[in-house]
């Protein structure tokens, strides 16, 4: 068995499909089909079963595909290592990340990283938070940078940033008025309960970020109409600037939203609905010093 057996069909689990698999990895799809039939003819193993289009995993595929990224992993980190110890400066980071995050968090740490560590290569995968949290989990990926979930993490893990959880609506919005100017905080503050019957735009339940907002409206006991579930957070917050209803945004990612002016933050909760950004791994002590080098650039990035 190859590392190219394991990666190819990797691929085709992770896009269930052989088109999209195949350009993912640069190679065309008879290439890929040809490889795997002759794969699964050389290992005498039934890796993926086929209805039209639809691409599906056997048994022996998931076992595969679970021990397969393992082997990945491993072969990742012992490279790292060796690279490592004869000071070569030449690696692999790979990387995950929630999409909107990262589009802002990339592009202000990879222009640094890459001058002190010209050779190491990225491998980013962006996705919700609960995706990219699996990646981690999987060996798909080193490290996750995202918004610690409530429950309980099941990843180590180090903090790298605090923020608020703000509401946003428009500034004509009826309850425009209600914020209330408290001493420490830096937006005003809003009796969320005063929204019951609003609409909200807020994210499915697998997001962080709609994770939250449910765990809001359910301390606050209130049962608000939802006029729009949305993966998109920069659509649900440009959608409240424009009074089409309220959303709650991350401070941080307001920085690099353009918005009409006079859009309007509220702190909610007691007093602040705080959130904490990680930096998450499996095994802090088996992290490369590009992984280490990339979470200390990431807190000095957020805390800009």
């Amino acid at each position: 068995m190859e590392f190219k057996d394991i990666e190819y069909a990797l691929a085709i689990s992770k896009y269930r499909h052989i088109t999209k698999a195949a350009e993912s990895l640069y190679i065309t799809q008879p290439t890929l089909s040809t490889y795997i039939k002759n794969m699964e003819k050389r290992l005498d193993i039934a890796l993926f079963k086929r209805e039209g289009n639809k691409i599906d995993l056997t048994y022996e595929g998931e076992i595969f595909i679970e021990n397969g990224m393992k082997i990945l992993q491993q072969r990742d980190d012992l490279l790292n290592k060796l690279n490592e110890s004869i000071h070569s400066e030449k690696g692999r980071l790979k990387l995950s990340i929630p999409i909107l995050r990262g589009s802002y968090l990339i592009p202000a740490i990879l222009p640094i990283f890459h001058k002190k560590y010209p050779n190491v290569e990225i491998i980013l995968s962006e996705a919700t938070s609960s995706e990219v949290e699996k990646n981690v989990k999987n060996g798909v990926s080193d490290l996750v940078i995202f918004n610690k979930p409530f429950r309980k993490l099941s990843l180590q893990y180090e903090t790298i940033h605090k923020e608020e959880l703000l509401l946003i609506m428009n500034k004509n919005h009826p309850l425009a008025n209600m914020g209330i100017t408290c001493e420490g905080l830096q937006y005003p503050w809003i009796d969320i309960k005063l929204c019951k019957d609003e609409p909200f735009i807020i994210q499915f339940p697998n997001q962080h970020t709609g994770e939250v907002e449910r765990h809001i409206f359910k301390q606050a006991g209130i049962n608000p109409k939802i006029a729009l579930e949305t993966k998109n957070i920069e659509a649900s917050v440009r959608l409240a600037s424009l009074g089409y209803g309220l959303t709650f945004v991350s401070e941080s990612h307001i920085k690099h939203i353009t918005l009409p002016q006079g859009t309007l933050f509220f702190s909610v909760g007691n007093p602040t609905t705080t959130m904490e950004v990680v930096a998450a791994y499996v095994d802090k002590h088996a992290l490369s010093k590009y992984a280490r080098e990339f979470i200390k650039i990431s807190k000095e990035c957020l805390s800009k």
